[in-house]
């Protein structure tokens, strides 16, 4: 399986449309979102993107994302949202989402990062795979929030699927 992991940000009048500016930013503001929780089957390639490729058939079909995203209006404030990925031999692996607020890009990119390595760590530890910090992947979305209604997001996109009821 091919997961593509991508990032957005947005603005909007409100966080509701500064959300879907995001989506729209990552290229997957026309799909029906369907959270999963954090589990790389064995043989994925978990891939960075710039944008998610979204063709036009594709328009209102179910897609399956892991996902982490921060909305808010607190003027002056930067925020991040993060997943973070840890795969094993086989590419099977774990992915972790985390999101925050702060007031400098510095304190709020170190924070998720460390975060993100905590999160991996530890769950490692409790299925007992052994764990190698240089193993961690991530992909960050970072913003400062200027006047307006934000969001940031970063998707783990595993595949989509149309309704059965689609008309040819």
């Amino acid at each position: 399986m091919n997961i593509s992991v991508v990032s957005g940000h947005g603005e909007g009048r409100t966080t509701l449309s500064a959300f879907d500016a995001a989506l729209g930013n990552a290229g997957v503001y026309n799909y029906n979102l369907i959270r999963l929780s954090s589990i790389i089957p064995p043989g994925s390639i978990v891939k960075k993107v710039a944008q998610y490729d979204s063709p036009e058939e594709e328009y209102g079909d179910r897609l399956y994302i892991v996902m982490a995203e921060y909305r808010s209006q607190e003027s002056g404030k930067y925020m991040a949202a993060g997943i973070g990925w840890y795969q094993y031999d086989d590419n099977r692996g774990l992915f972790v989402e985390h999101e925050i607020i702060g007031e400098t890009r510095i304190a709020v990119e170190s924070e998720i990062q460390l975060r993100i390595s905590n999160s991996l760590k530890d769950l490692c530890k409790f299925r007992n795979i052994k764990f190698y910090p240089a193993k961690v992947k991530s992909c960050l979305s970072i913003t400062q929030v200027k006047g307006a209604p934000t969001c940031v997001l970063v998707l783990a996109v595993f595949q989509s699927e149309a309704w059965s009821t689609r008309v040819e």
